[in-house]
């Protein structure tokens, strides 16, 4: 009888601590991937040439930026352009890497070097192209 208790109480404490340890935490972060944040389409609204402004509508420009998903952290991107209503070729930009900025949003890397950030469905972009400082700012559309 006394073996029997004893098993009931083994029993009884294993089932206890495997339900306790059993139990996961819930709070884990769901934040989505960095890539999903970012990823989309952005239609530029300004642009600047060595801090000149590039006057889009005078030059019947529509400039559009394409992020893709690649990976988590990783993005494809895309530019599109439409000179007087004429489409010229697609320019691919590569693969951009994405780093959490906290309360500023999400910086764009190009290898080592930061190329841009997006926050709020704002996408502002600086790259030295042919010698010249290109700052571009896109809305996400």
């Amino acid at each position: 009888m006394k073996k029997i208790t004893f098993l009931k109480n083994i029993f009884a404490l294993l089932l206890l601590s495997t339900m306790m340890f059993a139990c996961e935490e819930k709070d884990k972060d769901v934040s989505p991937e960095l890539s999903s944040k970012v990823a989309g389409s952005y239609k530029v609204t300004r642009m600047t040439e060595d801090g000149e402004e590039y006057p889009l509508e005078r030059a019947k420009a529509k400039v559009t930026v394409e992020l893709e998903k690649f990976s988590a952290e990783v993005v494809t991107a895309k530019m599109t352009l439409s000179l007087d209503g004429v489409r010229q070729p697609d320019e691919e930009v590569g693969t951009l890497t994405l780093k959490n900025a906290g309360s500023t949003g999400v910086d764009i890397y190009e290898g080592t070097d930061k190329v841009g950030n997006v926050k709020d469905g704002k996408l502002n972009i600086f790259v030295i192209y042919d010698g010249a400082e290109i700052e571009v700012t896109a809305t996400k559309q």
